[in-house]
């Protein structure tokens, strides 16, 4: 999702549902470890950092939401003359400065930040399969108890009535 300027109330929303998340998967994740979970505790552990990270540019957005001009202007100050418009991406964040040659550069959010995101997303849903997985393993499958109808008591109540 992109647009031309970054939006105040989205970006505080997406940060407080971030760290939200965050603090919730670390909340849980560490506890999972402790009680030997280490695949599912590890997977929250790696969602809370794709979190932090996913906060961490949002921020970065935030920050400069009244400043995109000096932000494009303090990536490239050489190429701050060509700047023709900006665009903004939420996911992942980050924010262009166009050129009016046609390319862009990236500004105000870290370069690291979409790969640590990225990887860590992949970690997460990784191990979170591998615990369903491990879970699937160990878990005996219970099978619902029927009583078997003998094979006679449909003729009995026949004769019955």
């Amino acid at each position: 999702m992109t647009s031309s300027y970054p939006a105040f109330v989205p970006l505080l929303i997406g940060i407080l549902v971030a760290a939200l998340t965050a603090f919730g998967l670390t909340g849980y994740g560490f506890p999972a470890i402790g009680r030997g979970a280490v695949a599912r505790g590890g997977a929250a552990l790696a969602g809370a950092l794709a979190a932090v990270a996913y906060a961490w540019g949002l921020v970065s957005l935030l920050r400069d939401e009244s400043g995109t001009a000096q932000a494009c202007q303090d990536a490239n100050p050489g190429l701050y003359g060509q700047v023709s418009g900006y665009s903004v991406s939420y996911l992942p964040p980050g924010l262009d400065c166009r050129l009016t040659s046609g390319g862009s550069y990236a500004a105000a959010v870290p370069d690291f930040l979409t790969p640590v995101m990225t990887g860590s997303a992949v970690i997460a849903v990784t191990l979170a399969l591998l615990a369903v997985a491990e879970h699937r393993r160990t878990t005996p499958s219970v099978r619902p108890r029927h009583p078997a109808p003998s094979p006679h008591s449909e003729h009995s109540e026949k004769r019955n009535t």
